[in-house]
């Protein structure tokens, strides 16, 4: 059995003794679990900071207080994924599959989420300051006391997007359409 295959096999058996594991690993390398089927997995507290998780299936699992900073999560599928309070600082999701995500009370400070597909998903009080979200998909997302402080926005889609006490100072938004979008009040 691989290394890779006993670490997935941990983390979705026993994440408290995952933890303990990583919490008393002096080896500060990546973790690799690329590509590995984690769907459904209630991954909640789980600590996958420093991890690479790119191409990874974790469609409708559970990451409620998950430690992700600075892991690479691109070309993933976090479809319907619950990431609610999660750490996701400095993270790469490029080219991810986040649409009906519940991301509210992330921090996502200084991500990268370009080209992804966060549609239809929950930001409620999300931090993205600082973050990349270059042709990110974002339409008919609520956009709820969310900080885009700044953020880069370049050509990201905002239609039917809920934006309400959203604060976009200082974020770039060139080429960002904002007429289809529902503005009840925005920072600037």
């Amino acid at each position: 059995m691989t290394n890779r295959q006993l670490n997935w096999k941990l983390l979705t058996k026993d994440v408290e003794r995952w933890n303990f594991l990583r919490q008393h690993d002096q080896d500060e390398t990546i973790i690799n679990l690329e590509g590995v089927n984690l769907s459904n997995c209630n991954l909640e507290n789980a600590n996958l900071s420093n991890c690479n998780l790119s191409n990874c299936n974790l469609i409708g699992s559970s990451l409620r207080f998950a430690d992700l900073r600075h892991s690479n999560l691109s070309h993933s599928n976090l479809i319907g994924v619950n990431l609610r309070l999660a750490n996701l600082r400095g993270s790469y999701l490029v080219n991810a599959q986040l649409n009906r995500a519940n991301l509210s009370e992330a921090n996502m400070i200084h991500c990268t989420l370009n080209e992804s597909d966060l549609s239809h998903s929950n930001l409620y009080e999300t931090e993205l300051i600082g973050s990349y979200l270059y042709k990110t998909n974002l339409s008919y997302a609520q956009l709820v006391n969310t900080h885009l402080t700044k953020a880069y926005l370049l050509l990201a889609n905002l239609d039917y997007a809920v934006l309400n006490n959203t604060d976009l100072r200082w974020a770039n938004l060139t080429q960002v359409d904002l007429s289809k979008s529902e503005i009840i009040f925005i920072k600037k």
